[in-house]
């Protein structure tokens, strides 16, 4: 993607997005989606992943917690915040 200013093209990167769940016992984070970066719809308003009604068990890789999770607990978040070191695939 490029960003015309003044009559220079730049040459202008997205941050990379994901849709991230956080342990709601010890705040591990794991992500849990990619978000595709063609376009600005998909960082600017990124839809959420689909996922049961009635949630989903997940289990924590770093300290066996095991919680439901629903679509609302699935956090947005890019590059600019970086992730934390113990951070995971939720798979």
């Amino acid at each position: 993607m490029y960003l015309l200013t003044s009559g220079r093209a730049y040459d202008w990167h997205m941050a990379k997005t994901r849709w991230v769940l956080k342990c709601k016992d010890c705040r591990t984070e794991c992500t849990f989606a990619e978000i595709p970066t063609e376009g600005t719809a998909n960082y600017f308003f990124p839809k959420k992943p689909a996922l049961p009604e009635n949630g989903f068990t997940y289990t924590c890789p770093n300290c066996g917690h095991k919680n439901v999770y629903k679509r609302t607990d699935l956090i947005h978040q890019d590059d600019a915040i970086a992730p934390s070191p113990e951070a995971a695939n939720c798979t």
